[in-house]
């Protein structure tokens, strides 16, 4: 289990690092959101990985402004991922207590954050 947990950490930061190299102004890939897709809205997720690229690529206020949730989200990622090797390591609970709160703090959290961005008219296109 060890293994797979470390294999997440390097898939984490290689996807930031990947995410460092990529400019979506010059390359907008393809639009991977299906709500957007099919309704034409952005859902509470989209901006994030444009938000990770701008980080990445070290423009702070513009991935802010893409989607404000990315810093507190990552950090999120990073304590999970933690406490996880956590409990792998020396049998730490605070992973199966934490786990079913904070996802669904972070879920009305993206959402209360969709409704103010929607209503002021600043969801990603």
């Amino acid at each position: 289990m060890r293994w797979l947990w470390g294999a997440t950490g390097l898939g984490l930061v290689a996807l930031f690092v990947f995410a460092a190299f990529w400019d979506s102004r010059l390359h907008p890939g393809p639009e991977l959101c299906l709500i957007h897709r099919a309704a034409g809205i952005s859902c509470p997720g989209c901006g994030l990985t444009r938000a990770a690229a701008l980080l990445g690529s070290g423009r702070l206020a513009e991935s802010f402004a893409a989607h404000p949730l990315l810093l507190p989200l990552g950090a999120e990622v990073a304590l999970f991922w933690w406490l996880w090797g956590r409990r792998i390591a020396a049998g730490d609970r605070r992973l199966e207590r934490w786990a079913r709160p904070a996802a669904l703090g972070t879920a009305a959290l993206l959402v209360a954050v969709w409704i103010v961005r929607l209503v002021a008219g600043t969801l990603p296109q």
